[in-house]
């Protein structure tokens, strides 16, 4: 059986003209609807679904203009094409600004009407896939935002912050350690932005040798470099119109910062081994870990892209400082996995205590993959509750005196030293008489 073009509601007092215009479009492999006058058309939009109207300008009682206005509060998406025999061009202009796809005059040629409803099916069929869309999108933002645990006042300060940042085109400069969810907080002011229709890119600088960046960022022509066998888009065409994440900013290497900065500064980017500068609509949000300000003082960072990313900053607190998130994120991971799993686990009472006393330096990240371990231990044990056994972390902080390695030893007197200073790692740098490059090599391997 022939699949429906789509469904037609054809309105007219006449009903010769009504019925041919129906069996030509049923020929054509549309659902045809018929209704003598506005009244049984607009019962007819009620309770049936219909895609396009083709409806008469003038018919006894309501007319075409009054069916047009009462069928898009039915359904906004329904396109009305507007037949009259008494046309002006006052009239179409009417029946346009009122909200009709198209008018056509009588006596009506029967192609041309089909090729006018047949452009309309295609308004509809675009309009109800970008309303899907969008509401996809909204379903994820609401599951982003019931992700981020955020019991913490720092935390809710940021979520706050950046729900007011998706209301710009800032660049936003995010920093903080390793793990402590940057990527997250990128997700969710892409998330509340007006571009959210379209997807965040992300592009890990660290994660690309330093030679393929460029490339990888700005794309390239054919025959560019060896290899180059194709013309290829970067990243920064395919995130055009939407936001793109540069996540560890701080590893660029210099050539490519040379390059974005003139995509922030004037919205022109060039492939490499091309000659054509391509305009570009992007929203650039970048995240660190390093100390940009020290990298631009050492020279590894250029200070006028610095300033270009900084037009806003969000520092994104480790979870040391963040103490009440601890539990609140530990929960929220266990309740994900039970819910994978089909399990009921709760975390014990040593559990909870072993959890708030660890310093986590590795953050959200090291406490998450700490309760996966932690639950699936649990299930293999068939044990009703993850104790801290499971978790694998000391109950309590250690009595002074007791023998620990050199690398624990100097792990805690780093973290030691970061609360003294209120987590500044500049200030914790001088305090260790080390550079803040090494400090954040140190702190990375923790």
């Amino acid at each position: 059986m022939r699949r429906s073009k789509g469904t037609v509601l054809v309105v007219d007092d006449e009903e010769s003209f009504r019925e041919n215009v129906a069996e030509y479009l049923q020929s054509r492999g549309y659902q045809v609807l018929q209704a003598p006058d506005a009244d049984s058309g607009m019962t007819v939009a009620r309770t049936q679904s219909i895609d396009v109207a083709a409806v008469d300008m003038v018919m006894p009682g309501a007319g075409g203009i009054e069916f047009l206005e009462s069928v898009k509060e039915v359904d906004p998406f329904i396109q009305v094409v507007i037949m009259t025999g008494q046309g002006s061009i006052e009239t179409a202009v009417d029946a346009m600004r009122r909200g009709a796809f198209e008018y056509v005059s009588k006596p009506t040629r029967l192609a041309e009407l089909e090729a006018v409803i047949r452009r309309a099916l295609a308004n509809v069929s675009l309009a109800r896939e970008n309303r899907a869309y969008r509401e996809a999108q909204r379903r994820g933002r609401l599951r982003l935002a019931g992700r981020i645990v955020a019991k913490s006042p720092a935390m809710r300060r940021i979520l706050a912050e950046s729900e007011h940042l998706g209301q710009t085109d800032f660049t936003v400069l995010i920093q903080g350690e390793t793990g402590t969810g940057k990527e997250v907080v990128a997700n969710y002011i892409h998330a509340n932005s007006t571009r959210c229709d379209l997807p965040m890119t992300v592009l890990n600088c660290a994660a690309i040798p330093d030679h393929l960046v460029d490339s990888e960022l700005f794309g390239h022509e054919k025959g560019a470099f060896t290899g180059a066998d194709e013309t290829r888009p970067g990243m920064i065409a395919v995130a055009d119109r939407g936001t793109l994440l540069l996540d560890e900013i701080g590893d660029m290497p210099e050539q490519a910062q040379s390059r974005l900065l003139r995509v922030l500064e004037n919205g022109v980017y060039r492939r490499i081994g091309g000659r054509t500068e391509h305009p570009v609509d992007v929203r650039i949000l970048a995240a660190t870990n390093h100390d940009l300000t020290a990298d631009v003082e050492n020279g590894t960072f250029r200070e006028d892209l610095y300033h270009r990313l900084n037009v806003y900053q969000l520092t994104v607190p480790p979870l040391r400082e963040r103490p009440d998130d601890v539990l609140a994120v530990a929960e929220s991971v266990l309740h994900s996995q039970n819910r994978k799993a089909g399990t009921e686990l709760a975390l014990s009472k040593e559990a909870r205590d072993a959890l708030s006393h660890h310093a986590w330096p590795g953050n959200v990240r090291e406490l998450s993959h700490a309760i996966e371990r932690a639950a699936f231990s649990a299930r293999m044990a068939s044990a009703e509750e993850i104790s801290a056994d499971h978790l694998g972390l000391p109950r309590a902080k250690p009595p002074a005196g007791v023998q620990v390695s050199l690398a624990v030893a100097e792990a805690r007197h780093i973290q030691a030293v970061l609360r003294s200073v209120g987590g500044s790692k500049r200030e914790a740098a001088k305090v260790l008489e080390i550079s803040e490059r090494h400090l954040y090599r140190l702190l990375s391997s923790l």
